[in-house]
C-alpha cells in the first residue's frame, strides 16, 4: 500500500486518493439521486421528510498511455470483522477486514460491439474520468441488474467499489455508509474470500452497526415516488 494515502472524514463529502488511480468522492446526503420505492427511504427526524439517498462518484485516473475503463461492478456487504491489524511507518496502521454476504448491485463495461464501434470516435469514449453510481455512460452496457436503476446505496451497509482497466490495472475501494448519509472510504486490495486489506488508521468504530432513523411506515407511501429512475440507465443524476 502506498504510504502517502490520505483518509479525511467529512460530513458533506469525502475523497480518496488510491494511489493515484482511483479517487472516489462520496457526497453526502445533501447531493440526492432519484428513487422508485419511497418505502426504503430514511425520515429525517429533524423535519419528517425523507432523507435523498447518498450519491458517490468515482474519478478515475489511466497511468498507461490509451488505456481506458473496461467494467466497473459495486458489491454491497452487510457486515464487517477486523481479523487483522498491521502497524506501519509514519503512525499508519492497516487492517484485514473480513465482510460478510458479497452482493453485487451495480455492474458495467464497455459496449465493443460492432454496431457501437462504428459509432465511437475511439478509445477516448471508453476513458471515463468520472463515474456516477447508477449512472450508465455512453458506449456502456448495464450488466447488474437487468434493466432499471440499481438500488440506492443503504445507510449501515458496506460496499466494495472496483475499477478495471483495459491495461489490467484494477483499484477498488471499500465503503461505509453512515447514518447521515455521509460515508467512510479507505484503499482496499483484496485478500482470501471477502478479506481485504485496508488503509490506513480505520476508524474504532467501522465495524460497528449503524443505527439508522426509522424509515417510513408503509402508511406513509401517500407522500408519493420520489423520482423518475433519475439515478440510473443513463439519466443525469440530480444534484
Amino acid at each position: 500500500m502506498n504510504a502517502d494515502r490520505k483518509h479525511t472524514r467529512a460530513r458533506r463529502c469525502l475523497w480518496i486518493s488510491l494511489a493515484g488511480a482511483i479517487a472516489l468522492a462520496i457526497v453526502a446526503a445533501g447531493c440526492s439521486t432519484s428513487k422508485n420505492d419511497t418505502a426504503d427511504d430514511v425520515v429525517d427526524a429533524g423535519t419528517g421528510e425523507p432523507m435523498p439517498a447518498p450519491k458517490a462518484t468515482v474519478e478515475i485516473n489511466y497511468h498507461h498511455p490509451g488505456d481506458s475503463l473496461m467494467r466497473a461492478t459495486v458489491t454491497k456487504f452487510f457486515g464487517a470483522e477486523i481479523i487483522a491489524n498491521s502497524p506501519g511507518g509514519g503512525g499508519r496502521t492497516a487492517s484485514i477486514v473480513r465482510f460478510d454476504g458479497g452482493v453485487p448491485v451495480w455492474e458495467i463495461k464497455a459496449d465493443k460491439s460492432l454496431a457501437n464501434s462504428v459509432s465511437s470516435f475511439g478509445r477516448s469514449d471508453y476513458t471515463i474520468k468520472a463515474l456516477d453510481y447508477g449512472k450508465l455512460p455512453s458506449h456502456f452496457e448495464q450488466i447488474i441488474p437487468d434493466q432499471g436503476p440499481p438500488e440506492p446505496l443503504d445507510r449501515g451497509g458496506f460496499y466494495v467499489f472496483t475499477i478495471e482497466r483495459a491495461s489490467g490495472s484494477t483499484s477498488y475501494e471499500a465503503v461505509k455508509v453512515l447514518a447521515d448519509g455521509t460515508l467512510e472510504a479507505y484503499a482496499a486490495e483484496p485478500r482470501a474470500g471477502t478479506s481485504y486489506a485496508m488503509c490506513c488508521n480505520l476508524a474504532a468504530d467501522f465495524t460497528t452497526p449503524v443505527i439508522v432513523p426509522d424509515e417510513l411506515a408503509p402508511d406513509d407511501n401517500s407522500m408519493g415516488d420520489t423520482g423518475d429512475a433519475g439515478d440510473g440507465g443513463g439519466d443525469q443524476a440530480s444534484p
